[in-house]
């Protein structure tokens, strides 16, 4: 950010070059535990977590001009310029940052949003000097975190959880590249931030490294087993056109802060896409508009086609009958029936026995005098007919 100016962006709060943290530590084993495992199946690339479908959703508050103030945040270059991973612990430096980044991003979207006004919003971050460790929001007293953003509510809201890890024991990159074909090793890692955020009840979290921002939404697979979909956002990353880490995690904390049914873990097939958009009728005045299923963001729409109205299948009468009754709303009514009664008889209207009367049995077909129906199986042929003089012959009317 320019040191002079009295205006900036969230945007460009949230883009800032960051100075490469060198990796000196030759650590590589990681924690181990009892965690959901993963195969290559349940791991997939999180492609809808991009910058346009960010800018599409959050860009209007993104790129909103606000008093430098109110976005105070440290400079990079001050916190981050001295720090080098000597030990594995001092990753959480990192942490720290991308921490201070986001509150006062945070708490300034969702007060512009209306979201979750009046409700305080919680983080925390464990310290490389083991002087602060952080437990989970809310979980068992023995389960410690690196980071955690929730809301202060009964019951408990954690929104994202993070965990950080040198490059030396984990890589992004390589096990989006190769889901199926990486080591146990690079796994725990994955298999330790599942099992924190099964826990803390939320699908969204992160794994901070001195080369990327992992950023991770988890789902239900089957009763024991559990499903991710990744995207690894690189730390060097920076500028105003780019998805930067600190930009990826405060996107993180919006989808969990936009509603409960958002962030909790349910199976793939049940959860709200991150660039879903729903279409409405705003009144006369704005018409139809689509509105963000996260963000709630409405912009111009146009309105819905019509729907599709197919020509009837010659001979099948029962998917005909059900076509008409769909069309025309006609199963809402209880004064119509498409199932004739077991004696004969039929309460209310009857579209089956209306379409083919002369089918036996029908009680539709007594007393139809001289008024011939052919079966609709010969619709077709009868319809080459039309206007012609054997149009009358073809249609069943005789005399």
């Amino acid at each position: 950010m320019a040191a002079n100016s009295n205006i900036t962006t969230l945007r460009r709060v949230l883009t800032q070059l960051k100075p490469l943290v060198p990796c000196e530590t030759k650590a590589y084993k990681n924690t181990r535990g009892r965690w959901p495992n993963f195969g290559g199946d349940t791991i997939t690339v999180w492609n809808d977590f991009s910058l346009d479908n960010l800018n599409e959703s959050y860009g209007h508050i993104l790129d909103l001009q606000v008093a430098e103030q109110r976005l105070a945040v440290p400079q990079p270059d001050q916190m981050l310029a001295a720090i080098e991973i000597a030990k594995s612990d001092d990753v959480l430096h990192l942490l720290k940052w991308s921490d201070e980044v986001l509150w006062p991003t945070l708490n300034f979207a969702r007060e512009h949003l209306n979201i979750q006004n009046g409700v305080f919003l919680r983080h925390n971050v464990s310290t490389p000097d083991k002087s602060t460790i952080t437990r989970l929001n809310g979980g068992p007293s023995r389960v410690t975190v690196d980071h955690f953003i929730a809301l202060d509510e009964y019951p408990v809201s954690n929104l994202v959880v993070g965990i950080g890890k040198p490059s030396s024991k984990f890589h992004g990159r390589e096990l989006a590249d190769h889901p199926g074909d990486v080591s146990q090793e690079l796994m725990w890692p994955l298999r330790q931030l599942a099992n924190l955020c099964k826990t803390a009840k939320t699908r969204y979290g992160y794994i901070l490294t001195d080369e990327d921002l992992v950023a991770c939404c988890f789902s239900q697979h089957t009763s024991d087993k559990m499903k991710v979909a990744l995207m690894p956002i690189p730390w060097s990353r920076h500028g105003e056109n780019q998805l930067t880490t600190d930009l990826a995690l405060w996107w993180l904390s919006m989808l969990a802060m936009s509603g409960p049914q958002h962030r909790a873990i349910v199976r793939e097939a049940e959860m709200v896409r991150i660039n879903e958009w729903e279409i409405r009728y705003a009144g006369d005045e704005r018409g139809w508009v689509r509105r963000h299923r996260y963000s709630n963001f409405e912009g111009p729409a146009d309105s819905p086609p019509p729907p599709v109205c197919r020509p009837p299948s010659p001979g099948n009468v029962a998917a005909n009958a059900a076509a008409f009754a769909a069309q025309v709303g006609i199963n809402a009514d209880p004064l119509f029936s498409l199932n004739p009664m077991a004696d004969g008889n039929f309460d209310g209207f009857d579209i089956e026995a209306y379409l083919n009367p002369a089918a036996a049995g029908n009680p539709m077909a007594a007393n139809l005098g001289d008024f011939n129906f052919v079966d609709l199986a010969d619709l077709d042929a009868a319809a080459t007919g039309r206007g012609s003089a054997n149009s009358h012959a073809a249609w069943g009317f005789n005399g």
